[in-house]
């Protein structure tokens, strides 16, 4: 599977998490409502970029392809949301619904610029010529 496809495949799988159990504040809560790490078998809910999160660290694929799809999987939410994906998914006036909705339409996103340059494209390519990944793009507040 190619990086753009399971970077698709990523947000509609964040997406189906976030269905199950939305939380703010963190990337993902227990049962009781506790701070956990997104990957751990006990979160029962999460934020946009947790359930992002969980998802990349569960992927299957060799972590070359799986990074670059998370990469690009993070970098279409933001663009969606217009914003660092925590910090929006965290703002006061932020609900479930409109969650699901931006992560439902990161992969139209993706979708619509494959076998064009894109701003993803343009976005993965600073991080390349940098070397590194801004850190706003995936903050996690404890």
């Amino acid at each position: 599977m190619d990086a753009e496809a399971l970077a698709e495949r990523m947000l509609s799988d964040a997406c189906e998490l976030v269905m199950g159990g939305w939380c703010q504040g963190t990337s993902a809560q227990d049962e009781m409502g506790r701070a956990i790490e997104p990957s751990s078998a006990f979160a029962r809910s999460w934020s946009a970029a947790g359930a992002l999160e969980r998802v990349w660290r569960r992927a299957l694929v060799g972590d070359d392809v799986s990074l670059e799809a998370f990469e690009r999987a993070n970098l279409a939410l933001a663009a969606v949301v217009k914003d660092a994906p925590q910090r929006w998914n965290d703002a006061p006036e932020r609900t479930r619904a409109q969650v699901l909705e931006a992560l439902s339409a990161a992969p139209k996103l993706l979708r619509a610029a494959r076998g064009q340059h894109s701003l993803v494209d343009d976005l993965l390519d600073d991080l390349d010529r940098h070397q590194e990944i801004p850190a706003s793009l995936f903050e996690n507040p404890a």
